[in-house]
Formats: C-alpha cells, structure tokens, sequence
C-alpha cells in the first residue's frame, strides 16, 4: 500500500509517518559528420593496446532482490494509458533514511517500477531509470516500454525509481489550492485578462506562501529533496542490492541525479546514460533560458512534421496556430484555461506521446478545435500534464535545486527579452523562475571531480520538456572529470532518445556490455 501524503497541517515531527513523431533531419556532428549508427552500436574497433580504455566496471544482477508484484494493469491506469503489449511490469518498494546522514531517523517510501520480457535473462544487470522531477521515472519507463528503444529489455531489466515526494513515492502535500493554482497558471487569474505587473505579483504572492508553508510542514527536512537526496535513494538502492555498481540513466533532469550520485558515491556508479541531459547545476536563469530555446525549437519540429503529415489540422503555418491559442490563454479567451497550462498541455503530450502520426493529428486537432473555441481536448490534457508534472513534491524538489535565483524585479525584462527570441515560450519560461524565489537556499551540488567509467550521451535536439541543448554545457564538466564520453545525436521529437530509438538501444545496449564502446566518440542514429 502507498503511504499516505504529507500534509500542510501537520508539523515537523509527523513526518515520520511518511514512509514515497517522426520529423525527417540528419544528425548533427563534427564538420565532417558523425558515423550513423545502423545496428549493433558497436562502432569502431577498440583502441590499440597501447593506449587501451580500461574495462568498465562489473554491472551484475541483485544479490539481495526487492519483493516485486505485477502492476501492469494497475501502472498504465494510472497514467491513462495501455499496458505495454508483451512486457512484464512489477512494482515494489524500498524505506530509505530521508536522511542519509541520519540513517536510523525518519524514514520514507521510495516506489519502483520494473519493466522486463520473456526473453530478457534473469542474471542481467538491471538498468535503474531516473527522470528526476519532468515526470514520473514509471511513466518515462511506459513510454520506453512501448516505443522502438524496449528492444534494451531483450538484454537488461528497467527499474524506474520515482523521486522522493512524488505522487508514488511518499506523496507530499504541503501547498494550497490558491497556491497550486497559480503556480499551474504562472500567476494568471481566472477568465480575464490580467496586466503583466498584476501577474507577476500574484504568482510571487503564490509562492512566498507556498515556501512558508511546505517549510513549515517538512521541517526539519525541507532541503531533503534535491538532486543529492534523490541520488542518496538510488545508493539506498545499491546497498539493497548487494552489488558494487549501478548501471544508471538519467533522462532529462534525472541527469542531474545520476551526476550527484557520480560526485557523491564515488566508483559506485558502473554506467553512466545520460538521456537529453539538463545543464548540470546551472544557475535557474541559464537553465531557464535553454529551456525556452529547446522547447520552441521542439514546438517548430512539431509544426513542421504535422505541415508535411497528410490530414494535419494545423495547416501550414502550425507555429501561428499554437501562437494563437497561448495568446487566447494570455488575455482570458480560452475557457479559463491560461497560457502556461496550454502550453503545458502541448508539450506534455509531445513529450509522452509515442512515435505515432495519429497522436500527433489528435493533438493537432485540440490545439485548432480550441482556437475556434472548443477547449474541452486541451484542458483534459492540461489536466494529464498537471499531474505529470506540477504536483507539490515536484515543486519542493525543483526549489530544492535552484542556485542563483532571479528578483522578482528583473522578470519583466526577462520577458521582454525571450519572448522576442522564443515567442511561444520565453515568457512562461521567465515567469516560472518565480515559482522558487521565496525557497530557502539549498547547498549547491559539486559536479563529479572524477568518473569511473566514459559516460554515454544521448542528445535528442527537440525535448519538449526541457529543451535539447543541456548536452553541450556538460563538456567542461567531462574535461575536468578525465573522461571522454561517447554522444550519439538524434533529430527526432519527443522526451527521451533511448525510448523513440531502436539505434540508440543498440547503443546502449553496447554500452552496457563488459567493453568500452570505442571510437567514434561522435555518433548519429536516424529518425
């Protein structure tokens, strides 16, 4: 059974008692190209023997296993979806300190989703999947489950590991309706339009109260829900286990986690996926801006994809439509649905949606039906996308890692700016830096000074979550670590290059044999 969520009215000492697409395009490379992965992911001979990789680290299967149960049926429900056809998916769960330092203190309830088929051999080392705070790791480990890169499950068992805090995972709930609220709609007010200052100071209202309360509600453990936290869980997890390494993938912000768990339990982490990572501890204004980039970027490959689909509703100039629509959201015109859960609504579905023309034409055929005023498709997908993404753990966690927040005084410049670069996005990407701007300062994460094994990313160009440009703004990070990571670039739309791509499965599935991968340290794999 789940344990119960967190509660604004109840104080410190009660925490106890928590106890949990298709879009033609080539990839991008070196001047002369990356080599296009076909098959096998092997790529290249290894090196001579003169200047050999060493052998990564032993990745192997649980010596001390956690008690699975089916949950099939149980997991797709609750995610509105179906069960992946021909895939066995098991949940179970694991207590862990809420503080590491503390670990005979409060413990909470950290759920885990396993995803494996009939072929996959019951001594493989499982993967453990983190997608951080974007949305839930069991969701992300669905949509893996059902797209091109579940061929991974032929050779290795997925466990997803959902964040502390999250609606699975010792659930908190320590914001209020009126807080939660603004926080989904970045400040806008019900049905009217609303002057930019009047927003701005709702939302910051919003979230002062919405900081006082969870603090005084998890006290004295409101900074225990960061990127360190969640990676203490996944070594919680390892000592469970009894094995000396995990084979980690981190998609989007679970990048981060996997990182912190990299610099903290050093040589403890055998593999190191790095799915879209995110700018590893960046500022929130730097983090911000890519993600407005990314994400329009992410907006104009759908619109374009759709153009060139026959029967698209959008037409031929998708990127106004969508346009459009944000702006009848802005000035109260949409059903009382605002900017931000529109465009949430719209990059939420890209983001989970699997690669299939019939789900990008219905999407399309929300967004114009609520240009012509019938907003009932796209608030339900506002609704999908709220508890996806927006839950109070979720928040709590993101607040725990901001470093360098933005005044509540250069906002307005901030819109200003990226919504003349990004029109679709810059302006809820710079609304939404107020949403942790009363949250008290948490230490900052150290990046890894060391890794024991080159690290494997996959750089997906149109994340609709958090952008595709996070992979770029790693390489200082590799350069000092000592290591020379393998990249394998993919054009594609969507959240997730393992989950959209049977060649980025070869890849991994390489990657997580007994040998380095090898040259070329540049790769692409088709769409």
């Amino acid at each position: 059974m789940r344990p119960p969520p967190l509660r604004r009215a109840r104080l410190g000492a009660t925490l106890c008692a928590i106890v949990a697409v298709v879009v033609s395009g080539c990839a991008i490379g070196p001047d002369t190209g990356p080599d296009v992965v076909t098959g096998g992911g092997g790529g290249g001979a290894a090196p001579s023997s003169s200047s050999a990789t060493p052998e990564p680290p032993m990745i192997e299967a649980p010596k001390t296993d956690l008690t699975w149960t089916e949950c099939a049926r149980a997991t797709a429900t609750r995610y509105g979806v179906t069960a992946p056809a021909g895939v066995t998916v098991e949940c179970a769960e694991l207590d862990t300190p809420i503080d590491p330092d503390r670990p005979t203190a409060t413990t909470l309830t950290v759920a885990l989703t396993r995803a494996r088929v009939t072929d996959t051999p019951p001594d493989a080392a499982p993967v453990v999947l983190t997608a951080g705070t974007d949305v839930p790791s069991s969701r992300a480990l669905l949509l893996l489950a059902r797209g091109p890169g579940r061929s991974l499950l032929t050779q290795h068992p997925v466990v997803a590991v959902d964040r502390r805090g999250t609606p699975t995972s010792s659930p908190l709930d320590c914001m209020t309706r009126f807080e939660r609220s603004a926080m989904a709609t970045n400040g806008l007010a019900g049905n009217a339009s609303m002057p930019q200052s009047e927003r701005i100071d709702r939302l910051a209202r919003a979230a002062a109260s919405a900081s006082d309360g969870c603090n005084e509600t998890l006290s004295p453990n409101q900074l225990d829900f960061g990127v360190a936290f969640a990676a203490a869980d996944l070594e919680a997890l390892r000592i469970r286990w009894g094995v000396a390494h995990l084979a980690l993938l981190g998609l989007g912000e679970g990048s981060d986690v996997v990182l912190a768990y990299a610099a903290d339990y050093a040589g403890r982490a055998g593999r190191i996926i790095l799915d879209t990572p995110t700018p590893f501890d960046a500022n929130a204004r730097d983090r911000a801006a890519v993600r407005a980039t990314g994400v329009q970027a992410a907006l104009r490959t759908f619109a374009q994809q759709c153009a060139a689909a026959a029967g698209c509703s959008l037409g031929d100039d998708g990127m106004a439509t969508i346009g459009d629509v944000l702006a009848m959201g802005r000035t109260g015109r949409l059903g009382g649905l605002s900017d931000t859960e529109a465009l949430n609504a719209i990059t939420s579905s890209l983001a989970v949606s699997p690669n299939d023309p019939r789900d990008l034409a219905t999407l399309a055929r929300s967004i114009v039906a609520a240009q012509r005023g019938d907003v009932g498709a796209l608030t339900a997908a506002a609704g999908v996308a709220d508890e996806l993404r927006t839950t109070d753990g979720q928040l709590v966690s993101r607040c725990n890692d901001v470093t360098g927040p933005v005044g509540q005084n250069e906002i307005p410049g901030l819109v200003d700016a990226w919504t003349k670069q990004n029109p679709l996005t810059g302006a809820d990407s710079a609304l939404s830096l107020l949403r942790c701007n009363a949250w008290a300062t948490a230490s900052a994460t150290n990046p890894p000074s060391a890794l024991p094994v080159d690290p494997l990313i996959l750089a997906g160009a149109n994340d609709p979550i958090n952008g595709g440009g996070g992979a770029d703004t790693l390489n200082a990070l590799f350069i000092k670590a000592g290591v020379s990571p393998t990249t394998v670039t993919w054009e594609g739309l969507g959240y997730s290059v393992l989950a959209r791509s049977s060649c980025a499965a070869d890849v991994v599935t390489t990657y997580l044999g007994d040998q380095p991968l090898g040259e070329p340290g540049q790769r692409g794999c088709p769409v």
